[in-house]
C-alpha cells in the first residue's frame, strides 16, 4: 500500500480549507515553518504542485483539489473512529459471558465489593454454555471447566487462579468405598460434550462405579438434583462451598486442584477495555481469597 506521509495531511486539509499556511499552523498549534516545509516535502513526493499563489495566502492546484477530495473524508472518518476507540475503552460498560451457575453461585454474590470500587462501572451478563456466543457478543469469557478442556498453549486467556474439582454427595446418600473405588447407583451430570468423569478418574486413580446416570441441561440444576439425594455429581468447588460449609453436601475423596485453570478469554488481543482489566485484577483478589 503506497500512501502520503499521513502526518503532513492534517496540514494540507488545513490548509486547502483555511487558504493560509500561517492559519493553518494556528490550528494545529505548529510554526508556519514546520507546515510550509510538510506541503513542500508532500509536493515533491506527488510529483506535481499542489499549491499556488493566491494573493496574501494559497490556493489548492487542480491535482490538490483532486487530493483533497480523498483526504478530507478520510480524515473526518479517522477522527470519527479514534473518538469511538477511546470512548470504548473509557467506557462503564463491561459485558462478561459466563455461565449461569457460576454466576450465580460465585461471581453474582461477590459483585457488590466490586462496585465499591468502581460505582460507574455497569457490568452485563452474557449467558454461555449450549449457545455459542460470538466474538462481539462479550469483553471477556469467563472459564473454569479444565476437566472438559485445557488452555494448553492458547494466547488469548488471561489466567486468574487455580480451580478444584471433586465428587460430592448428600450425607444420607448411599454409597461404598473401598480405596479409591467409589460406588454409586447414579451419577448427576451435565448434558455437554466432553468426559469429565473420565478425566478426573484419569488424573486421580479413582474408580467411580454407577448403575445409571441422569443429565441435566444446567450444572446448578445438577448441583440442586445432588441436594435432593438423587446422585452424586462432580463439580467445582466453589459452586458448592456454602453446602460443603454447612454439611448439606460431602466430598469423599476432597479436591483435585487444578493450577490456574480459571481465566478470561479476552477476544480481541490488540484492545484492552481499561474497565476489563480493572475487573480482571478484582477477580484475581477474588479467587486467591476463595478456599479450595
Amino acid at each position: 500500500m503506497k500512501l502520503p506521509p499521513l502526518s503532513a495531511l492534517p496540514a494540507f486539509e488545513a490548509t486547502v480549507r483555511l487558504g493560509s499556511m500561517s492559519a493553518a499552523a494556528e490550528e494545529l498549534g505548529r510554526t508556519h515553518g514546520a507546515v510550509s516545509k510538510q506541503l513542500a516535502h508532500l509536493s515533491e513526493l506527488a510529483g506535481v504542485a499542489l499549491f499556488h499563489k493566491s494573493g496574501t495566502g494559497v490556493a489548492p492546484t487542480a491535482e490538490g483539489l483532486m487530493l483533497a477530495e480523498a483526504v478530507r473524508p478520510a480524515l473526518t472518518r479517522l477522527e470519527h473512529a479514534w473518538h469511538d476507540v477511546q470512548r470504548r475503552a473509557e467506557s462503564p460498560e463491561l459485558d462478561i459471558a459466563v455461565s449461569a451457575t457460576f454466576a450465580m453461585r460465585w461471581l453474582m454474590p461477590r459483585m457488590p465489593r466490586f462496585y465499591q470500587r468502581h460505582p460507574d462501572a455497569q457490568v452485563n451478563f452474557r449467558m454461555n454454555g449450549k449457545v455459542r456466543l460470538t466474538n462481539s457478543d462479550f469483553d471477556l469469557m469467563l472459564t473454569w471447566d479444565r476437566l472438559r478442556w485445557e488452555f494448553g498453549e492458547r494466547k488469548d486467556i488471561v489466567r486468574l487462579g487455580d480451580v478444584a474439582f471433586g465428587i460430592v454427595h448428600a450425607p444420607g446418600l448411599k454409597t461404598e468405598r473401598r480405596d479409591k473405588i467409589f460406588k454409586v447407583h447414579n451419577r448427576c451430570v451435565q448434558q455437554l460434550p466432553g468426559d469429565v468423569w473420565g478425566a478426573y478418574q484419569r488424573q486421580t486413580g479413582i474408580t467411580v462405579e454407577a448403575d445409571s446416570k441422569t443429565a441435566y441441561e444446567h450444572t446448578f440444576l445438577v448441583i440442586e438434583a445432588t441436594l435432593a439425594g438423587f446422585g452424586a455429581a462432580l463439580v467445582e468447588r466453589r459452586l458448592v462451598e456454602e453446602e460443603l460449609a454447612d454439611g448439606r453436601l460431602v466430598a469423599p475423596f476432597g479436591f483435585l486442584k487444578i493450577e490456574n485453570g480459571f481465566g478470561a478469554i479476552l477476544p480481541d488481543q490488540s484492545h484492552r477495555h481499561r474497565l476489563a482489566e480493572a475487573f480482571l485484577e478484582w477477580l484475581r483478589e477474588e479467587a486467591a481469597t476463595t478456599p479450595l
